[in-house]
Parts: C-alpha cells; structure tokens; sequence
C-alpha cells in the first residue's frame, strides 16, 4: 500500500502524535492506527501533505489529544481545553466564576480564550500550539513547553503552518 507518506514524512508526523500524547504508548498506539485507517480510506492518499495531513490527524485526535471548534464556539473551546488540561493535571482559570455562564461566553471570544490559556500552560510547563484551518474554526493541540523546538522542526518537515496559541489564526 502506498499512502503517499515518505520515510521522513512518516517518522515526523509519529513524533508530532508522541509528543502531543505525552508519550502515552497505549493512545499513540491507537491514533497512529487511526490515523493509518483514515489516510487509507482518503481519496487521493497519494497527494496527501502539508495542511491536508492536519485534516486527517483532526479526526484522529479530536477531543482526545487536540481541539476543533467553531470560531464563535467558546463553550466548545473551554469544554475542550478543560479535558485537555486535565490530562496533564493542569486547571485553567478562566477569569469568570462559571465559565459556562451565557454572560461570559458572550463577552469573549475563542482567540481571547486560546491566549489566557496559553499563558497558563506556559507556566505550568506546556505550550498551547493552533495551526491554521483556513476557515471559521480555530484547531490546535497541547505539548510540553521543553519540546516546542522539536515540534516546530516536525511542523516544518511536514509542511504544516502552526504556531504557539498566544497567536491564534
């Protein structure tokens, strides 16, 4: 089987699942297998790089290991941070005292979420990371902050346009 994916390209976008994993065997296992399936079952697997890889890896990822929400989705957003940061023990203080109150999500936006949360990671040693969706949606992933040379060296390996989260798209 050929899934368009050169040796380099392959080693790249495992490292980038490992370290987005928080080198959790059992969930690397499973996204790369995922991952795998989806690439397989794409039309045109062959031609599949850059920003198209980012698709497939969405759905792999999604909710588990990385967020995917609509520009104006706070509520998403927050939900989604909130079972991300749990995975490595982190609580993000939202500035509201009920972050689900319809005032607040009103009064914010996903940009401004995405920053406050960046900057508590960061203190807390992680890097809240966004890529580019060109669209009306804001998707990203979290990583150890020890590691953000190497995942920008796996995002420029694999074509990917990413940055840290105090930048959103």
């Amino acid at each position: 089987m050929s899934d368009g994916l050169n040796d380099e390209a392959r080693q790249a976008l495992w490292r980038l699942i490992e370290l987005i994993d928080f080198d959790d065997a059992a969930m690397i296992e499973k996204q790369q297998t995922l991952f795998d399936e989806e690439l397989a079952d794409a039309d045109d697997a062959d031609e599949i790089e850059g920003q198209e890889l980012l698709w497939i890896l969405k759905d792999v990822i999604d909710w588990e290991s990385g967020f995917y929400v609509d520009w104006k989705d706070c509520a998403s957003f927050i939900g989604c941070m909130d079972a991300l940061c749990a995975r490595v023990d982190v609580t993000l203080d939202w500035g509201a005292e009920d972050p689900e109150d319809e005032d607040f999500l009103e009064s914010t936006s996903v940009p401004e979420l995405m920053e406050l949360a960046f900057e508590q990671l960061r203190v807390a040693g992680f890097t809240l990371w966004n890529w580019n969706t060109e669209g009306d949606a804001y998707a990203g992933w979290i990583a150890r902050g020890e590691d953000d040379e190497e995942m920008m060296a796996v995002a420029e390996v694999l074509g990917l346009d990413i940055r840290p989260g105090d930048q959103p798209y």
